[in-house]
C-alpha cells in the first residue's frame, strides 16, 4: 500500500502526536508499505528524509494550550499537485484540525481518508471551537471514511467534535527499545532514590505540582533526587520555584533529551511522574514507563486513567499534591510492592506494541480498500 500520515503541526519534535505518526511510520515502513509524511513544516532531515513533504507555516496562537505550534498548509496547488504524483491508497490524519490545515488535504484528497483523534479539550469553549473548525467549517463528515480513537472516553468527545462511528484502537509504542535493559545515565547511576519526569514543561502537564511536592517527599526520603527531562515556557519559573523551596541541589533540570537516551534516563529511575492536570487523551510517556519497567505514577486524568486503570495504584486524584508526595514516597520506600507492580507494568506494556496496535490500524486501511 500507499500510505500518506498527515499532520496538523511540525513534524520536528517528539510530542505525543508526532510520536504517534513516526512509530506508524515506521511500523508500516517495516511491513514493506511505501509511506510519505504531508506536514506544515520540516526540517526533512533525519530518518524519514525523502519521505517528508513540507508544505507550509508553523505558529503558536494565544488559544493554543500546548506549546507545540500549530500548522498553516500555506499552498493549496502545491498540495493537489502532491496528492496527484502520490496517488496514496489512503492517507491517514490526526484530528481535530482546521480549515487552513488538514481540512485541505481531505477535501483533496482522492483515496480513503482515515482519521485519528489525537486530544482533549480543556474546557467546553475549546471542544466547541474544535467542533466549529473540523466539522462546521471543513464539513469532515463528508470527507473521512474511518474513525480511531484511542479508548472510549476520547471517543465520546471525538463524536461531538468530528461526528463518525469509532474503532477503539489506542496508540502504538516501539517498546522493544526501552524493554531493553540498558545501564542507567551515569550521572545519576549512584542515587538510590530517583524520580523521573519526561515531558513538556507548560502548564497542563503539572510539573509545577510535581516541585511543590517535593519538600514532603524529601523529608521521609532525604536523599529523594528529581531529574526534569525536557524544556518549554515554564522552565525558568520552575528553577526559581526549587531555589525558593529550597530544594535546588534536589532538583536536575535536563532539557531536552534525545530520543536515543531515553532507556538511559529511564533505567536511572525509581518510579516516573507524570502530574499533567487536563488536556491528555492517552499518554505516550505511560507506555514508554511501562515498557522499561518503571511505575508510571501519575494524576488520574482522564486520559492517564484510560491507561493505568489496571495498575490502580499508580494513579492519584487530579492535582492533590499530599496525595502524590504520599505514593511517590511509598514507592520508593516499599521495595517489595515496587517490584511487584514494576512487574505488571512490564505485562500491561505489551498491550501498545506497534505489532498489536499497527496490525489493527492496517484492518481498518484493508477493509476501506475493499469497498473501493
Amino acid at each position: 500500500m500507499k500510505i500518506g500520515l498527515a499532520l496538523e503541526s511540525t513534524f520536528d519534535c517528539d510530542a505525543g502526536v508526532q510520536q504517534y505518526f513516526k512509530g506508524l511510520g515506521r511500523y508500516l515502513l517495516s511491513k514493506g508499505h511505501d509511506v510519505k509524511f504531508i506536514v506544515p513544516y520540516s526540517s526533512e532531515k533525519g530518518e524519514f528524509k525523502g519521505r517528508i513533504y513540507s508544505v507550509g507555516i508553523v505558529f503558536n496562537p494565544p488559544i493554543n494550550t500546548t506549546s507545540i505550534p500549530l500548522g498553516l498548509y500555506s499552498s493549496g496547488t502545491q498540495l493537489r499537485r502532491i496528492l496527484d504524483r502520490e496517488k496514496f491508497d489512503v492517507i491517514h490524519v490526526g484530528t481535530p484540525f482546521s480549515p487552513f490545515s488538514l481540512g485541505t488535504v481531505v477535501k483533496h484528497a482522492r483515496c480513503p481518508v482515515v482519521s485519528t483523534y489525537m486530544i482533549l479539550s480543556k474546557n467546553v469553549h475549546q471542544k466547541n471551537l474544535h467542533r466549529f473548525l473540523s466539522s462546521i467549517l471543513v464539513k469532515s463528515g463528508r470527507y473521512i471514511d474511518a474513525h480511531i480513537a484511542p479508548n472510549e472516553m476520547t471517543a465520546t468527545e471525538a463524536e461531538f467534535v468530528v461526528p463518525g462511528s469509532y474503532r477503539i484502537i489506542p496508540h502504538g509504542m516501539d517498546i522493544s527499545t526501552l524493554s531493553k535493559k540498558v545501564r542507567p545515565i551515569a550521572k545519576f547511576s549512584q542515587k538510590t532514590h530517583v524520580l523521573l519526569y519526561l515531558g513538556r514543561l507548560e502548564h497542563r502537564k503539572g510539573v509545577h505540582l510535581l516541585v511543590s511536592a517535593m519538600p514532603s517527599v524529601l523529608k521521609k526520603v532525604p536523599d529523594a533526587h528529581l531529574v526534569i527531562a525536557g524544556d518549554g515556557p515554564m522552565r525558568e519559573e520552575l528553577e526559581k520555584m526549587t531555589q525558593e523551596l529550597g530544594i535546588k541541589k534536589h532538583v536536575s533540570f535536563e532539557g531536552y533529551i534525545d530520543e536515543k537516551d531515553k532507556p538511559s534516563y529511564y533505567a536511572a529511575a525509581s518510579v516516573c511522574v507524570f502530574p499533567a492536570i487536563y488536556g491528555e487523551c492517552f499518554g505516550m510517556v505511560l507506555i514508554e514507563s511501562l515498557a522499561s519497567g518503571k511505575i508510571p505514577i501519575a494524576f488520574a486524568n482522564q486520559g492517564y486513567a484510560s491507561v493505568l486503570h489496571r495498575i490502580p495504584d499508580a494513579l492519584v486524584p487530579v492535582g492533590d499534591t499530599q496525595a502524590l508526595s504520599e505514593r511517590i514516597v511509598h514507592f520508593l520506600l516499599d521495595e517489595k510492592h515496587r517490584r511487584q507492580v514494576e512487574k505488571t507494568c512490564r505485562d500491561e506494556a505489551n498491550r501498545y506494541s506497534w505489532e498489536t496496535v499497527g496490525n489493527s490500524i492496517l484492518s481498518v486501511y484493508r477493509s476501506l480498500l475493499k469497498r473501493t
